[in-house]
């Protein structure tokens, strides 16, 4: 594992650190690596501990596996209190990354037992709960959430909470009780269980063969979330899904009624209309119209009015073509 996401994880958590170590901790935190490795190479092992040294090395370490050693050797040694948590917390992250499991669980049981209102406590205890999904034990791993939810009820560590529980809850096939967990967590103004919660209801969507709410969470996640991790990966998968291109021929049947091309779903009316005005390029009708779901309105864009589907298909894959984006054929 050369790419360190121990390095990266470490990174955003600044602790107060030891006096002699500020400077040097100070340097690795605000991402300056070259000097912090310098200053470190300058100083002697009399003039700080060593396992205070491991540490700052295992947060250097480009390799991941030799920044876990280091970080195993300062356990090992004399090493801050405070350094000594957060090294609990990478190490469990590290081994569950390597499926090790059984080292997880040893790190977080003696992390909570030695630090009962510990710095890392609800991230330990929401470890545990992926031990438990792991070892596909779903009713152990809920009872964990719900006591995690009882302790930690509000702000960021209760949306996460409800990402974990939606998570298992699919796992454990109850997918009824796990979206809507999760549409409830969609329609929060803001916090970072909201952008989980509309790429797990899309994902959801697209193995279900639900296409029309796949692009429909797509769309929203785009448009609140454009920098997105999981959208290439949404995106690859919509287009492996043969039926989400499968023919409808619903406006064949029904006399009045033609095929558009959906082209976005969007929960602000002003990027509804951005989308809108970029897609008037093509010289075909552009519609945008409310959809009101959960109680809350959103504006779909529609571009098009076909009286046959492959019209409409092929309209579609060009546009496709030329913005590198899943769009869907709908009968209106």
């Amino acid at each position: 594992m050369k790419t360190c996401i121990l390095l990266i994880v470490s990174l955003v958590f600044a602790a107060s650190s030891p006096a002699y170590g500020d400077n040097i901790y100070s340097l690795i935190v605000n991402g300056r690596l070259a000097e912090a490795a310098d200053s470190l190479s300058d100083i002697s092992t009399a003039s700080t501990r060593d396992g205070n040294k491991l540490y700052y090395l295992s947060m250097i370490e480009s390799d991941a596996e030799r920044s876990a050693q280091l970080m195993e050797a300062a356990l090992n040694a004399s090493v801050a209190a405070v350094y000594r948590q957060a090294i609990y917390f990478r190490l469990a992250q590290y081994y569950l990354l390597c499926a090790n499991y059984a080292r997880v669980g040893r790190l977080v049981n003696e992390y909570l037992s030695f630090w009962e209102a510990g710095k890392y406590r609800g991230e330990m205890l929401r470890l545990s709960v992926v031990l438990d999904e792991k070892q596909a034990s779903y009713d152990a791993a809920l009872r964990q959430i719900d006591r995690y939810l009882l302790e930690y009820n509000r702000g960021d560590a209760v949306q996460w909470g409800m990402v974990d529980k939606a998570r298992v809850m699919r796992s454990f096939k109850k997918n009824i009780g796990s979206n809507s967990q999760l549409r409830k967590l969609s329609r929060e103004s803001k916090g970072p269980g909201v952008a989980q919660s509309l790429f797990m209801l899309a994902d959801d969507a697209i193995d279900c063969n639900r296409p029309d709410d796949a692009i429909f969470y797509f769309n929203l996640l785009r448009e609140a979330y454009p920098t997105a991790v999981g959208l290439d990966a949404l995106l690859e998968k919509m287009e492996r899904v043969s039926s989400f291109y499968t023919k409808d021929n619903t406006a064949e049947k029904l006399t009045g009624t033609y095929y558009s091309v959906q082209v976005g779903v969007f929960s602000v009316k002003a990027n509804a209309k951005k989308q809108a005005k970029l897609f008037k390029q093509y010289d075909h009708p552009v519609d945008i119209k409310s959809r009101e779901i959960s109680g809350k309105t959103y504006r779909v864009v529609y571009v098009g009015r076909f009286s046959d589907y492959l019209s409409a298909s092929n309209f579609k894959d060009m546009i496709e073509r030329n913005h590198n984006e899943v769009f869907q054929v709908v009968a209106r």
